[in-house]
């Protein structure tokens, strides 16, 4: 008898343990990851006193796995761009540089990382949260991007689609917020809700995510090195176009596909070439319409790029 209820109370306990966890894969798989492979984070900085133009802009880059003590972390790289009011790729202005890591806790819906340098209320070479996405309606938000005399309250946590990626969207009553897998309004890194004033309270400056991009390739966002020369590989026509685009390969025996790219870096069709064929149709009646890059690709290097405007 004795040993029956003994028997009974380890199998509870069996049970309670494989619903913890189950309980603890269903969280994580809910949860959408920020230290993805080939992530890219394009920052304007915007000074208001000064023409509208932009001021500055600047990039991070997610790439790599490295290990610190017992957590795994993504490598994150910086470099400037040419500030610019048009329409990406971008160009870069300088080398690469190891800016810090992050990590996902996906268990707990957190992100951590490491930088270099001490900014705001966040340490340089340490781990520290960067965003905490367990938060409920109600809660304040503390985190070292948050300055420590605001308090943000979360107002709402909704599904939403924020420069082409759909998030969630941890608001502060109608401000700016920040989101599941991206980062906040202001970038990545950048203090969050502290734009500089002027003595008359008046916002002189701020920081804000430009572009994002998570998907390969995400060279349309920000130029890569290019096999470029005098060749013309292919055209598109019409241009503008409504329902049907018209692919003519001139070199049929280069490339492997075209693909279409939106602003946001989205992939949202592919051509597949075949050798010794020169003509192709694309349907894109279903697209929204805007500014599309045609990108031929042979494996990972871009052949030769293209802009094509779809219309109604």
């Amino acid at each position: 008898m004795k040993s029956n209820c003994i028997f009974k109370i380890i199998q509870r306990l069996i049970i309670s343990i494989i619903l913890i966890q189950i309980n603890a894969e269903i969280k994580s798989q809910d949860y959408i990851p920020m230290a993805v492979e080939g992530a890219q984070w394009i920052i304007r900085y915007d000074d208001i006193i000064t023409p509208p133009t932009v001021d500055g802009l600047w990039e991070y880059y997610a790439t790599d796995d490295t290990c610190i003590g017992n957590e795994c972390y993504k490598k994150v790289f910086k470099r400037l761009l040419v500030p610019t009011d048009e329409l990406p790729p971008f160009e870069p202005d300088g080398e690469y540089e190891l800016y810090g890591f992050i990590r996902d806790d996906s268990l707990n819906h957190k992100v951590y990382a490491i930088q270099f340098i001490e900014f705001g209320n966040c340490p340089a070479n340490e781990d520290f949260l960067l965003f905490d996405f367990s938060l409920d309606i109600g809660d304040t938000a503390e985190f070292c991007l948050i300055p420590s005399f605001m308090d943000y309250v979360i107002s709402s946590i909704t599904p939403g689609v924020y420069l082409g990626f759909e998030t969630r969207v941890f608001s502060f009553n109608e401000a700016h917020g920040y989101y599941e897998g991206m980062g906040s309004y202001f970038g990545l890194f950048e203090e969050m809700l502290t734009p500089i004033k002027s003595r008359e309270k008046r916002y002189t400056c701020h920081t804000f995510l430009y572009y994002y991009c998570r998907e390969s390739p995400c060279g349309l966002i920000v130029s890569l090195p290019e096999n470029y020369t005098s060749d013309v590989y292919f055209q598109l026509s019409p241009n503008p176009a409504s329902k049907i685009l018209h692919i003519r390969i001139y070199s049929p025996l280069i490339g492997e596909a075209i693909l279409l790219h939106n602003m946001h870096g989205h992939e949202v069709k592919k051509v597949c070439i075949n050798s010794g064929m020169q003509d192709y149709k694309l349907e894109i009646d279903n697209l929204t319409p805007g500014l599309y890059i045609a990108t031929l690709i042979d494996g990972k290097q871009i052949i030769d790029k293209k802009k094509v405007i779809i219309t109604n």
